[in-house]
């Protein structure tokens, strides 16, 4: 019984619970606006629970295919991602997987790790790499382009820095699985034969009964998948 109304209690009174019970009882109260609150209401519910949010990654997610090592790729591209210079590791929990990943892949194929990010990102970065160069004997090359702020400005200073080295354009990369697909399209557009590397998977499908309630980590995942929507549908506006 306790666990039921513990259940309850963070389904419908926290965030983005909350909200829903709102618009419920603003529908109830109000006639004016009752259509739009149960409008508002089942729609933030739905984005709000696990199986939408499955629904909405899966399309990103799926359609990647994993290339395995062979494909004699030159070079390892990382995506940042966040961070947090309190944390002993800078990089935030999915950026985080991304980056241990890259090491990974830039280990195994001996292949230099480019990072494409912001400028306080790089320093993340480089804390990063020197704890695991300090506490794991490891050691890659690394590259850095110009500082970027967003996945097209990645994949341009990443050209850029390519050209100006004369370096083939054929890259392992390195990014969130639902982020791959739109990542792909935009290193493609700037000359890039792309190995894609995904890592990070917001898709799981071990359903229990809690996971029909509204809650913020499903939520966040509705959020970036529908994000990813929209990057898309903006870059194919522009014919990318």
């Amino acid at each position: 019984m306790f666990n039921l109304v513990s259940k309850l209690f963070t389904g419908f009174l926290l965030p983005p619970g909350l909200f829903i019970t709102i618009f419920i009882i603003i529908a109830v109260l109000s006639k004016k606006v009752r259509k739009i609150a149960i409008f508002s209401a089942v729609l933030l519910y739905l984005i709000s629970t696990k199986p939408i949010a499955n629904l909405l990654l899966t399309p990103l997610e799926n359609d990647i295919t994993i290339i395995q090592h062979e494909n004699d790729a030159k070079y390892t591209i990382l995506l940042g991602g966040g961070f947090n210079f309190k944390d002993i590791f800078k990089f935030s929990p999915h950026a985080f997987k991304r980056e241990v990943y890259a090491f990974m892949i830039s280990k195994e194929t001996n292949t230099p790790l480019i990072f494409c990010g912001a400028k306080k990102e790089m320093k993340a970065f480089l804390d990063d790499l020197r704890l695991f160069e300090k506490r794991f004997n490891f050691k890659i090359t690394y590259y850095f382009p110009k500082p970027s702020l967003n996945t097209y400005q990645n994949a341009e200073t990443a050209s850029e820095l390519f050209e100006e080295k004369g370096w083939k354009k054929k890259i392992y990369l390195i990014t969130s699985a639902y982020h791959m697909k739109r990542a792909i399209m935009l290193y493609k557009h700037f000359g890039f034969e792309v190995v894609p590397k995904p890592v990070d998977f917001l898709r799981d499908y071990n359903y229990d009964y809690w996971d029909f309630l509204p809650n913020a980590g499903s939520f966040l995942k509705s959020y970036a998948a529908i994000h990813e929507y929209f990057g898309i549908l903006s870059l194919k506006l522009r014919g990318i």
